[in-house]
């Protein structure tokens, strides 16, 4: 059986590695629905419990991630017979990609790949209009940071499933055994690892500054 990296070596082995594949939420962009939800709706505890209910738990954010339904239609699957919160709903969907910030170590551990000479790309379960507004902001989410990308809406395919990785390769020509994937969730490295690739869980901060040996500030 395949070990993640990090149980594999102590530092990482640039030599056995060409491509870094990156997950966007919670590696690269800091994703945390109860701080969006503080600062979108200061002090309301209980609308707090709901719209994390309502929205960032329900089968619909899969099915936005999955590209199977439009924001609109999510909305209003959303709501439901909660008409009375369908404002706050709409004003979750449309606002909280804009309080995102970037994770400065994910960030910076990007400038370390390329430094050591690695094409990066991404591979992320995110809606297409959601991703879209994320790369806007952040030049990192593009050309010529990346060399390419995965991103499931728009090939209604997920992590961990297998397809999704093999979509990646198969489409930009690399070679699994020499591509490693970042994410913090286990069971994305596991499929990436059944995929034929290596992999890094990034399960808590310090995870990939220790291994690809950089200072976190920038």
């Amino acid at each position: 059986m395949q070990k993640l990296l990090t149980d594999q070596y102590s530092s990482m082995p640039w030599d056995e590695i060409d491509n870094v594949v990156y997950d966007i939420g919670n590696v690269l962009i800091r994703f945390d629905p109860q701080y969006m939800l503080d600062v979108l709706f200061p002090g309301e505890d209980e609308l707090h419990a709901l719209l994390m209910r309502k929205v960032f738990r329900s089968p619909y954010w899969v099915m936005l991630d999955h590209g199977t339904c439009t924001v609109e239609e999510a909305a209003e699957a959303m709501t439901g017979s909660d008409t009375e919160i369908a404002e706050e709903i709409r004003h979750t969907l449309t606002h909280w990609s804009d309080i995102t910030v970037e994770i400065p170590e994910g960030v910076r551990s990007m400038d370390a790949a390329r430094e050591h000479g690695k094409k990066l790309f991404l591979l992320s379960n995110y809606n297409n209009v959601f991703f879209e507004q994320a790369a806007a902001r952040f030049a990192f989410l593009n050309e010529p940071v990346i060399s390419g990308r995965i991103i499931s809406a728009y090939h209604h395919i997920m992590k961990p499933e297998r397809v999704m990785y093999e979509k990646l390769t198969d489409t930009y020509g690399l070679d699994p055994v020499r591509t490693v994937f970042i994410d913090d969730a286990a069971v994305n490295c596991a499929g990436a690892i059944d995929a034929g690739w290596k992999a890094i869980w990034n399960e808590h901060p310090g995870v990939l500054s220790a291994f690809m040996g950089f200072e976190t500030g920038r």
